[in-house]
């Protein structure tokens, strides 16, 4: 059963100079949730953050944090936040910093700074300069300063964004564990499908500043996956992938996108081989983000969640 509503937006929007950024966007994160913000970048999910922080007034809309009016302290008080690139001073050693960003919001004990520090693998690296920090080491500076309070929800805007590969595991592994060990809801926004895909349950795109879809991340992309196959010749191919129920476009010469789930990559090199079809090239991938947002705007949308 869904869980309470612990972020709830209504028809939030955010107008600058006549230019409407943030169109109307609703948005309810049940506790548990590990809940994506995804869109690509400009489509106004920093500045949506930044009005559920009461960092950036609304045009028009309202926020409601543990079911209070957003400008309730007692309600910000139980969220954590990273927006944008996180502020810290280079010259400090991590754990001064955390002293400096603990007084800033009314003090934390030495003790919680030593549990956020080895929440995020720091503990060994808190005495050494920030300015000789990687940067997930300072992502994850970041995330530690966002403890400090135990929020109830976290909020993170791209938090991977810069890192390199073993960075952006080692971020998703720490979300992930935010949630299933702290008992964390998670805010989680980015321009990264896959990011969304692999540590989200439940999630909102927005495009152009409006909501195009919203739903349980699993139901995302069904009936979206696909393979790609090059195949001679290629319109016999075609031919035998739609008598199997699939749709086949040719996406550049001899190759194409046969979209169907039931359908797999064995089955259909099967069917092609008994019908003389030589297969020069099967894989199996999903849609880019880019094309997942030109479907979605253009109205081929999934059913949105009631």
């Amino acid at each position: 059963m869904p869980g309470p509503v612990v972020l709830a937006t209504h028809d939030l929007s955010k107008r600058y100079r006549g230019r409407t950024v943030v169109d109307r966007v609703s948005i309810a994160v049940e506790r548990g949730d590990v809940y994506g913000f995804l869109g690509p970048n400009g489509a106004g999910k920093s500045t949506t953050l930044r009005m559920i922080l009461g960092l950036v007034r609304p045009s028009g809309g309202r926020v409601e944090l543990f079911g209070q009016p957003q400008g309730d302290r007692r309600a910000l008080a139980r969220v954590g936040a990273i927006v944008e690139s996180p502020s810290l001073y280079t010259y400090l050693s991590g754990r001064d910093n955390l002293r400096m960003l603990a007084d800033l919001s009314g003090g934390a004990p030495a003790a919680r700074l030593e549990e956020a520090l080895v929440r995020v693998d720091l503990r060994d690296r808190a005495d050494d300069p920030v300015r000789i920090y990687s940067h997930g080491m300072k992502q994850r500076l970041a995330i530690a300063a966002a403890l400090l309070p135990r929020p109830e929800l976290i909020i993170l805007d791209e938090p991977t964004n810069g890192l390199d590969p073993m960075g952006i595991r080692d971020m998703r592994d720490l979300v992930r564990s935010l949630a299933a060990d702290d008992g964390i809801t998670v805010l989680l926004s980015s321009h990264l499908l896959a990011e969304v895909e692999q540590v989200c349950n439940r999630a909102t795109i927005i495009a152009r500043g409006s909501r195009v879809w919203e739903g349980e991340v699993a139901g995302l992309l069904a009936g979206r996956r696909r393979v790609r196959l090059r195949a001679r010749p290629v319109e016999r191919a075609r031919a035998i992938a739609q008598t199997m129920g699939a749709e086949a476009r040719e996406v550049e010469p001899g190759v194409l996108h046969v979209t169907r789930d039931e359908i797999t990559p064995a089955a259909l090199v099967a069917r092609l081989a008994a019908a003389g079809v030589e297969v020069d090239e099967i894989v199996a991938e999903a849609p880019t983000l880019e094309e997942m947002f030109m479907s979605l705007v253009a109205g081929d949308r999934p059913e949105e969640a009631a």
